[in-house]
């Protein structure tokens, strides 16, 4: 006993099958085949929904307001920019402490990046007891030194999970409150 793919049947509940294909569909049903006949059934009942959705009149103001959100919903164009890893410069957690001081209450770190013609000036601080970091950092353009690098995203995530996110202002400059957790990683994806 032959059975027949998707298609033919598709085909053979719309109408649209040629003639010896419908003719050996007929047959083939004919001979009393369940699971085709289970098949030819579901089909049916599909296509007699699909014609009587075609009957229904949607309202124009309906469209517009579809349209409307689907416009909105529609992802950023996405770019691949090339990554570049940064390198460290400088760490204030490799400078001794000042003579005499053991402990703050306030702790407070910071670091200066380069990648590529970028440097990128980082500072935590951490109010002891306090369960959030503070980043306050600046992005500039060592070529470029006058140009503005306002709009830029910040991006701290941690494994695939965004912690912050904020945009530099026209000086690069920008600010984000977190949780620590480990693997942290910042993007500031500059074009």
């Amino acid at each position: 006993m032959k059975h027949f793919d998707i298609s033919k049947w598709t085909d053979f509940v719309r109408g649209l099958s040629e003639k010896s294909a419908e003719v050996a569909i007929g047959h083939h049903l004919a001979s009393g085949c369940r699971k085709c006949r289970h098949t030819a059934g579901l089909l049916r009942k599909l296509a007699a929904v699909v014609r009587r959705d075609l009957q229904v009149q949607v309202p124009e103001h309906a469209v517009r307001c579809a349209r409307a959100i689907f416009i909105l919903q529609q992802p950023e164009e996405v770019q691949v920019l090339p990554r570049i890893p940064a390198r460290l410069l400088y760490d204030s957690f490799r400078e001794p402490l000042p003579a005499g001081v053991r402990t703050q209450q306030r702790l407070s770190r910071q670091a200066l990046y380069e990648a590529g013609d970028y440097s990128l000036d980082l500072y935590w601080e951490n109010e002891r007891g306090s369960p959030r970091v503070a980043l306050v950092g600046q992005i500039k353009d060592q070529k470029e030194p006058s140009k503005h690098l306002g709009d830029v995203p910040v991006l701290l995530v941690s494994g695939k999970k965004l912690l912050a996110r904020t945009v530099s202002n026209s000086l690069g400059e920008f600010h984000m409150e977190y949780s620590p957790t480990k693997h942290l990683r910042l993007y500031v994806p500059v074009r």
